[in-house]
């Protein structure tokens, strides 16, 4: 039940931080978003496959049927590739500004990346098998969370933080945060 509920939930607090990074790169390389139509069925597609992912945490009980939840787990990383891509492409020759909110931005691509990485090993089964309750899975999902969502959020932050609040931030100090 833990599970059922919680991985869901995951996906639920990463789609909001893909967002903010969506805008910020989009701002910061002067482009619109490469392929918009794609990064919006890509997210509609991870909701939707964040539903059918949460077993791969119970590979080693046996009570579940390994082959389905292995192939949506390895399915997952489809629609975050795409987007992946899209964040990328919108960088690729644009005229981009490093300021703050798109150095966590890139912060948050570089974190995403690893933990989605390491994500799709617990995606083989014997893999899995071997990896259960190690530190492999806590990192991959630190990755995801800490690195993803949180540095997502603080683009965000430092994105609207002058429009929310109507100063500005010491520049200097955020390209410092962001790059600790």
């Amino acid at each position: 039940v833990f599970w059922f509920y919680s991985h869901p939930a995951v996906y639920i607090m990463i789609l909001p931080a893909m967002g903010l990074v969506r805008e910020v790169i989009a701002t910061f390389s002067r482009k619109p978003l490469f392929g918009y139509k794609a990064f919006v069925f890509a997210t509609a597609a991870i909701g939707a496959l964040g539903f059918s992912v949460w077993a791969h945490h119970m590979f080693t009980t046996g009570s579940v049927y390994l082959p389905f939840f292995s192939l949506m787990t390895f399915l997952i990383a489809v629609p975050t590739g795409v987007k992946m891509f899209n964040w990328v492409a919108t960088l690729w020759r644009g005229k981009v500004s490093f300021s703050t909110p798109l150095l966590f931005a890139i912060g948050f691509l570089t974190m995403l990346l690893i933990g989605g990485i390491n994500g799709e090993f617990s995606a083989a089964v014997p893999v899995d098998f071997a990896l259960h309750d190690t530190y492999f899975v806590v990192a991959h999902f630190h990755y995801v969370m800490v690195g993803g969502a949180i540095m997502g959020f603080l683009a965000g932050i430092h994105f609207w933080w002058p429009k929310m609040t109507g100063r500005m931030y010491n520049e200097f100090l955020g390209r410092v945060s962001a790059g600790l």
